[in-house]
């Protein structure tokens, strides 16, 4: 009797304890989940910004007005944002209405689809282009602005034969 009492004991200590632990858990969960930071979730697009503003294509050429050389590096590119879009929108009908007429069960017709397979050929390439052309004029905005007061702190490691240590320069 004595020994199937102290399993028992031994059998509800654990109960308990499986109950603490899962609350523990749960509470620790709840701290570091205030601690999280909330970030706008887009998908594909630019993100510019300045400041705390997020720049749309509009504002950024706003912005890069004062600076001539970038101003115009944003002229071509949304000349081939432009371009980017027409195709981007013919590829869209030729394999769309390709893929409609698969679904329904009617015939492929190779024309069509390998002429907007050819133009996502030709399209992935100028919008890279666009994306590297705004970029570089964002760059040389930012270069031609002063630097500002602000302390700058630079954090290194060093490591030697014997021992490894962090630099850190001012």
């Amino acid at each position: 009797m004595r020994n199937t009492e102290i399993t028992y004991i031994y059998i509800k200590s654990i109960k308990y304890m499986k109950i603490v632990s899962a609350l523990i858990f749960l509470f620790v969960n709840v701290l570091f989940a205030q601690a999280q930071e909330i970030k706008k979730v887009s998908t594909g697009g630019y993100h510019y910004q300045l400041g705390d503003d997020f720049l749309n294509i509009s504002d950024l050429d706003r912005v890069l007005e004062s600076n001539e050389e970038a101003h115009r590096l944003l002229y071509d590119a949304r000349q081939y944002r432009g371009i980017s879009q027409i195709l981007g929108f013919a590829v869209g009908a030729l394999i769309g209405y390709q893929l409609g007429n698969l679904i329904t069960g009617k015939d492929f017709d190779n024309v069509q689809g390998f002429l907007g397979a050819g133009l996502i050929a030709i399209a992935i390439p100028i919008n890279i282009r666009q994306t590297r052309k705004i970029e570089t004029a964002v760059d040389l905005y930012n270069s031609g602005l002063n630097p500002s007061n602000d302390p700058s702190a630079q954090l290194s490691i060093i490591s030697t034969g014997t021992s490894i240590g962090l630099s850190l320069r001012f």
